[in-house]
């Protein structure tokens, strides 16, 4: 038990340090100064898309499936640990989501010029634009859902290749460490 536990505290551990860098990457992307205006309209392009909404649905996705991974890894984690784990994670998402909608403005500023947006917010307005908006999570899903279908296709060809490409690479007796990864 002892063991489960430390196995636990370990992957969410892992799990809230890819979350940390990935926030500190965004916070010091772009730290010049931006007009009081621009800013104000990248915040209304975020608001208008849902961008806050549709980040945290992504992000509690993928903290879901890193959990279900270590599940996996550890079938021995009980279910109602596991729905803990992601509701405390759901929550938080929830609660620093505003912080990281405020470090993404330099980025969209690094990105877009403050006409490119005040276009953006135009045509998220159109019916074409609301529908993209209303389509666009269902359609992240689905295409995320390809995605894995496709990667664990191409998995079982990719090991072998993986091992033939070092071994050309004179890597002959050091690749062991492909058979844990894949």
């Amino acid at each position: 038990m002892a063991t489960q536990t430390r196995r636990m505290r370990i992957g969410f551990s892992c799990i809230m340090a890819v979350f940390v860098l990935v926030f500190l990457q965004v916070r010091y992307v772009c730290a010049e100064e931006i007009s009081k205006e621009f800013r104000t309209d990248i915040v209304k392009l975020l608001k208008i898309t849902g961008a806050e909404g549709l980040g945290l649905q992504m992000g509690v996705a993928v903290a879901n499936q890193v959990i279900d991974s270590l599940v996996k890894k550890n079938p021995n984690i009980p279910s109602k640990a596991v729905e803990a784990i992601k509701d405390e994670i759901s929550k938080v998402f929830a609660e620093e989501m505003p912080k990281l909608m405020a470090e993404i403005v330099p980025i969209y500023a690094k990105h877009f010029t403050q006409d490119e947006v005040k276009g953006l917010i135009v045509f998220y307005s159109t019916p074409l634009g609301k529908k993209t908006i209303e389509t666009m999570p269902a359609l992240m899903n689905e295409c995320m859902q390809a995605g894995q279908a496709w990667g664990k296709a191409m998995a079982p060809g990719l090991g072998p290749r993986l091992e033939s490409r070092l071994k050309r690479e004179g890597f002959d007796n050091q690749n062991r460490f492909l058979e844990k990864s894949l």
